[in-house]
């Protein structure tokens, strides 16, 4: 799945490439506001498949959902609204990600066949624990974790 979207990345215009980033970054998408050309860059630090499928989808959640939105680096936001904005950017390519990996019709498929808690979910989509329980929480079933 990881192939797939590198595919999809490179079909949007959108490099990607591999960065010694410093946890807990483990993913960037940047955009140059002049040029619209975007990278994605994915941290060497990753530990394994279903992290990094996790984190790509997240980060190409950014260019469908946040391309444009310039978040700049290297500064504290003072501003409550500053970092609500920063916050919602986040949500939305999450939620894209969650989509895009969990789709709603294979999470059904998953339940009715028994899967219900987000470790075997996880398991069965190859995303983390964490992703799969915020993929219930999105579908309006309640986690535990």
């Amino acid at each position: 799945m990881v192939n797939k979207m590198l595919a999809l990345a490179a079909q949007e215009g959108v490099l990607t490439s591999t960065f010694p980033l410093s946890p807990p970054l483990y993913g960037v998408y940047l955009e140059n506001a002049d040029t619209s050309a975007a990278v994605i860059g994915l941290s060497t630090y990753i530990q394994n498949e279903s992290e990094k499928r996790c984190i790509m989808a997240e980060e190409l959640g950014h260019h469908f959902t946040s391309a444009g939105i310039c978040i700049p680096r290297n500064r504290e936001f003072y501003c409550y609204s500053e970092r609500t904005e920063i916050t919602r950017t986040e949500y939305k390519a999450l939620k894209w990600a969650a989509n895009y990996l969990i789709p709603e019709h294979d999470l059904l498929d998953a339940i009715k066949s028994g899967l219900y808690e987000p470790w075997e979910l996880a398991e069965h989509f190859d995303v983390t624990n964490e992703f799969a329980a915020f993929r219930l929480r999105l579908f309006g079933v309640k986690t535990l974790t």
